[in-house]
């Protein structure tokens, strides 16, 4: 199903802004942020100013688009204008085109007359029916990712025991991908819930065998007994967990489409490594013993939610002398 888009909100414009600061991917601020990735880039690629993307400018410029498709509305020889040549076949390309030269009108773009055919007094009025291929929609861009999930058997979060949102317990871990620019080695991440234990697992592809058995070999053995149930998105990658599930006789979950923040922990985690790590580093000249004192560093921080207590220590409290064999 493909996710209904919603404005976006000053609050979500202004961490976008402070995202794109820390040269956050556009993919991986639309993951934050809950929403698809393409309403990262057409906001990105509209509401940029010349000295570059600033969330007041942005908000401000989004208001004014919506008043022009109000100007329509409330000028009424304007709209009577801009139906006319409709109905005579013009594109809305064409009557912006017009209205500029004849009219010297340039607050009205082509999009504005497509946002106002489609509104609810345009429908009333079937201008759809004005356009060559008369769609009473306008056709979203659809991804791939919203077409139907290529996860067999997934159980959704939703059934996942409510203790584990809880983070009573030990041993309940979330999973992601994170990716670099051009290379198909990534890193695969996993955070453990209660202690915020963070990993990262060097992982050749992006297929699903390949990252599963790279999963399976990072808890194979004593270490098994510090997982029992692992939380996931949706990527294709992750299709094997039935693979993993059986192998580490743990359970998997998978959160909703486009909604990362329901494994939120990883998801900080992959932030945080994003500093030493950004999406342009060629991961590749990197051994896992380089990546794994990176990760060190995000494993000794105190963090706020464990009383600034550290991960780490967090970790060993619990799980004590088998923290060596990790």
């Amino acid at each position: 199903m493909v996710k209904k888009y919603k404005q976006l909100t000053f609050e979500k414009r202004e961490r976008i802004y402070e995202l794109s600061q820390q040269n956050f991917h556009k993919e991986d601020i639309a993951i934050l942020l809950g929403c698809h990735r393409s309403t990262v880039y057409r906001e990105l690629r509209r509401n940029r100013t010349r000295i570059g993307y600033l969330p007041d400018r942005a908000h401000k410029m989004t208001l004014d688009r919506r008043s022009k498709l109000l100007k329509i509305e409330r000028d009424t020889v304007l709209k009577d204008d801009i139906v006319s040549k409709l109905q005579a076949g013009w594109s809305p390309e064409i009557i912006c085109g017009y209205l500029k030269k004849e009219r010297s009108i340039s607050v009205i773009s082509h999009e504005t007359i497509y946002a106002y055919i489609y509104s609810k007094e345009g429908h009333k009025n079937k201008l759809y029916l004005t356009l060559r291929k008369q769609r009473k929609k306008r056709k979203a861009k659809v991804s791939c990712n919203s077409k139907k999930s290529r996860i067999p058997n997934r159980v959704s979060i939703h059934d996942r025991p409510i203790e584990i949102d809880k983070r009573n317990t030990y041993g309940h871990w979330e999973g992601d991908l994170v990716l670099f620019s051009n290379q198909s080695t990534n890193l695969i991440t996993l955070r453990e819930r209660k202690s915020r234990l963070f990993m990262a697992i060097k992982n050749p592809s992006k297929h699903a065998e390949i990252t599963s058995k790279n999963i399976i070999r990072t808890f194979k053995g004593r270490k098994n007994i510090l997982i029992e149930t692992l939380t996931l998105d949706n990527g294709g990658e992750f299709a094997k967990h039935e693979e993993i599930a059986k192998h580490l006789r743990i359970d998997t979950f998978f959160c909703d489409p486009y909604s990362s923040y329901q494994k939120g922990s990883v998801e900080n985690g992959n932030g945080v490594l994003r500093y030493d790590l950004p999406r342009n580093t060629n991961i590749d000249s990197l051994s896992q013993k380089q990546i794994d004192k990176i990760v060190d560093k995000i494993n000794n921080r105190p963090m706020k939610c464990l009383g600034y207590n550290t991960p780490a220590e967090i970790f060993k409290q619990n799980y004590g002398q088998l923290v060596d064999i990790w």
